[in-house]
Parts: C-alpha cells; sequence; structure tokens
C-alpha cells in the first residue's frame, strides 16, 4: 500500500479515534457523576461517605448562594437562608410528591440530604463564631456600653416583652406561652443584623455602631429575661431570681474581666509579635476561649467572640488579621444563614399563618417603636432611627433558643413552638429587603 494512502490513514485514525475516546471519557465521566450524586441523595445506607458529600454539598451551597447573589444583586443572607428551607426536610417531604408525579424518574421517597443534622450545627455554630469576631473587629468597645445604646436595647425589651404576652393571652393561650412568647420577642439575632450591615459597608455609621452595641446589650438582657421566665413556674418566692441574679453576675464580671484582661493581652503580646502563623493561632485561641466562657456562663458564644474581636480592633495588626481570615469567613460563614433556614417547618408556617404573620407584625413594630424611639431621643434623624428599628427587627437563632428552652421544658406545645420559631425566620428575612428600601430611598447604596 502505498505511503501515502497510510499516511492518510493514519490522519483520518488520528482525528476520528482520539475525539472518540476523550467523547467517550467526558461521557463516562458525565454518567459516574449522575450516579454518585443519585447514591448520595439517596443513600441505601449511612456512612462515612454521606458525611463528606454533606461537608460538601453544604460548602457547595455557599458557592451557589454567592453566585445568586452576584447575578440578581440580592442580599446574601436572604438568599442563603432561602436556600436552607428548600434544602430542609420540611420543605422537601411537602413538595417532593408533586415533584415525583412531574419527573417520574425520581424516586418516591424525598431524599434525607443532611443525615448528620450536628455537623451542620458544628459548621453553624464555627460559622456564627467567626461572623461575630469579625465584625468585633470592626468595632470599638466605646461604642458599645454608651447610656444611648442601654436606652434603646432596654425600649427595646420592653415594648416587645409587654405586646408578646398581652397578644398570647387574649388569643387564648396559656400564662407559661405567654411568658415564652415574651422573652422571645425581646430577643435580637446579632449576627443576621451584623452581616447585613457588614454586606451593605455601613459598619462605621452612628446608626449601625448604635445597632450593633444595643443588639449586644439586647441579647444580655433577653437572655437574663429567659432566666427569670424559666424559673417563674417552680417558685415565686426569692429563690426564683437566683439564676436570674446568677447570670446578671456573670454577665457583668466577664464583660468588664475580660475587656481589661484581653486589652492588656492585646497590648502586651499581640502587638509585640509580627503577624504571622504564630500570631494567628494566638488570635483564634483567644476568640475561642472568650466564645467558650462566654458559652459556659449562660450567654452565647457569639457574644464572647464579638468581645474578642473588639479588643482585637485595638491590636496594630487588626487589618492584617481581618485580611487573613476573610477565608474562614467565606467558608463557614454562609452556613449559618443556610441552618437557620433548614430550620424552618414550612407545614407549620402554613397551618398557623394568621397567627403567624400577626406575631411577626407585632414583632418588628414593637421593636421600631421602641428602638426607633431610644434612637430618636438619642439624636438621630428619623430615617436613621427607622434604620436602627427595623436593625432591632430580626429575632433569628436567640428566639429559637428561648422557643427550644420552652418546647423541652413542656412549657410549649409544638404547634406554639412551631408559631414562633416561624416568627424568628420572617422577622430575619425581611429586614434586607427593607433595609435596602430605606437606604435606597435615604440615596445611599446598599
Amino acid at each position: 500500500m502505498p505511503k501515502r494512502i497510510l499516511k492518510g490513514l493514519g490522519k483520518m485514525q488520528e482525528a476520528v479515534i482520539k475525539p472518540l475516546f476523550y467523547y467517550s471519557i467526558i461521557a463516562l465521566f458525565i454518567i459516574l457523576f449522575i450516579s454518585v450524586v443519585r447514591t448520595s441523595l439517596f443513600p441505601e445506607e449511612v456512612g462515612e461517605g454521606h458525611l463528606i458529600f454533606e461537608m460538601m454539598f453544604l460548602l457547595l451551597l455557599a458557592i451557589l448562594a454567592r453566585s445568586i447573589v452576584t447575578y440578581f444583586k440580592q442580599p446574601t443572607v436572604l438568599v442563603l437562608m432561602l436556600l436552607g428551607i428548600v434544602m430542609g426536610p420540611s420543605f422537601l417531604q411537602m413538595f417532593w410528591p408533586d415533584m415525583a408525579a412531574a419527573f417520574p424518574f425520581l424516586p418516591h421517597e424525598p431524599p434525607e440530604i443532611f443525615q448528620h443534622m450536628e455537623l451542620v450545627e458544628i459548621f453553624a455554630q464555627f460559622g456564627a463564631i467567626i461572623l461575630m469576631f469579625k465584625v468585633g473587629l470592626e468595632s470599638s468597645i466605646n461604642k458599645i456600653f454608651t447610656k444611648e445604646n442601654f436606652v434603646v436595647a432596654i425600649l427595646g425589651i420592653l415594648f416587645p416583652f409587654v405586646a408578646g404576652y398581652f397578644f398570647a393571652i387574649y388569643t387564648g393561650g396559656a400564662f407559661l406561652y405567654a411568658l415564652f412568647m415574651a422573652a422571645a420577642l425581646t430577643a435580637t439575632s446579632v449576627g443576621v443584623t451584623a452581616a447585613i450591615l457588614k454586606e451593605m459597608k455601613l459598619m462605621d455609621e452612628r446608626f449601625a455602631q448604635m445597632i450593633m452595641g444595643a443588639a449586644i446589650i439586647d441579647d444580655i438582657l433577653s437572655l437574663l429575661v429567659l432566666s427569670l421566665v424559666m424559673n417563674i413556674p417552680t417558685s415565686l418566692d426569692a429563690a426564683a431570681l437566683e439564676p436570674f441574679i446568677t447570670v446578671l453576675v456573670y454577665a457583668f464580671i466577664f464583660l468588664l474581666g475580660g475587656s481589661i484582661v484581653g486589652k492588656y493581652f492585646v497590648e502586651k503580646k499581640i502587638n509585640v509579635l509580627k503577624i504571622n502563623e504564630k500570631t494567628l493561632l494566638y488570635v483564634f485561641s483567644f476568640v475561642f476561649l472568650y466564645a467558650y466562657i462566654a458559652e459556659f456562663i449562660g450567654l452565647s458564644s457569639i457574644v464572647g467572640a464579638f468581645l474578642a474581636g473588639v479588643l482585637l480592633n485595638y491590636s496594630n495588626h487588626a487589618e492584617e488579621i481581618d485580611r487573613r481570615t476573610r477565608s474562614l469567613e467565606l467558608i463557614f460563614v454562609p452556613v449559618f444563614f443556610i441552618s437557620l433556614g433548614m430550620l424552618v417547618d414550612v407545614g407549620s408556617v402554613l397551618q398557623f399563618f394568621w397567627p403567624i404573620l400577626l406575631i411577626s407584625i407585632i414583632a418588628v413594630l414593637t421593636k421600631l417603636v421602641g428602638c426607633g424611639l431610644g434612637a430618636f431621643i438619642s439624636k438621630l434623624n428619623a430615617r436613621d432611627s427607622a434604620l436602627v428599628g427595623f436593625g432591632m427587627s430580626p429575632r433569628g437563632e436567640v428566639a429559637l433558643i428561648i422557643a427550644l428552652f420552652g418546647l423541652s421544658s413542656g412549657a410549649l406545645s409544638i404547634p406554639e413552638y412551631s408559631i414562633i420559631s416561624a416568627m424568628a425566620f420572617i422577622t430575619t428575612i425581611i429586614v434586607p429587603p427593607v433595609f435596602q428600601r430605606i437606604l435606597s430611598k435615604g440615596g445611599i447604596s446598599a
């Protein structure tokens, strides 16, 4: 056979067989990918492999949320929480039958995506700690514990507590339910508010500093209210006040003593070191130690992380610490908000829609009036006072904690718990769009 023909056949073989080989590999990879995804979503047994899938899926959700935020220009917190709802068990159980009917190739039973909820909870708590540490790193302690912030926080406790109690009583609720409803309405989700302000780059504004300061004080006061409420059923004498006084004393010692010791540590240890891996280990040890102490004495771990961040703001390396810890923020903070969405019981929200809607309106209005009035008294203008009121409106994880205590103690039934938890979610998701609307009217681009 002539060499020219052989050469032509060789080129033909290279032009046909080589692409065919590549396309076959790509097709096999796609089949493998689909098989892995299907097996991961519908596993026959729970094992270590599915645990790895859940970790990767959480991080991929965070990446997806970032893409949605960039493309549709929506607030990150809102997108993350909505993704959490869609991936939550209650949503899938409710809407999966319709999806299975529309797409016959889908299994009849909905997937249980997260079979290790303790993993989600750990990631979420870690994300909340990182978030509040980073927010504290942009704050000053002198701007937190001011008389103006105390006025805003106290009015933000009194108005919701009174309104929540009488709403529960007049709608036929029992005394204990009314107390837990009132306590849940006093809460403010510091993490959600902080994330919104941080994303909008408004942390340096006076109203934002007032929100953060009042929210921290409000968080402490809400936990004190919970301590008092939990002990009212067992006793009405002086002994009932003992846990309340204990938490109050511990909080005072931790905040004052921790501030003095922490500032000394930052000035004498962190400031004299060059910023490197060893210094960052000191920083994280400091943050997690404060978070642990706060959790141990009855406060929230995010309060301790926030205080540690505020104290590290005094460091000469504050900007460098912020830059070097940004990757942790991008990885773990989204999981915190996704987990809040996963806690929502969609069925209960639909079943008790009108009571939930009404108590959610009351929740927002009482913070708007109480905290907004406190801000107005502190000489903020009407627009900034409204921003303070709306900024204090999210109940988030703090109200969920209060409701969970009520459910576990037997003071709340499952429907009552669902109403409070749904209120906590609704007041959390409405803040970002309202914030953007008020800011746009004020000529500030979020």
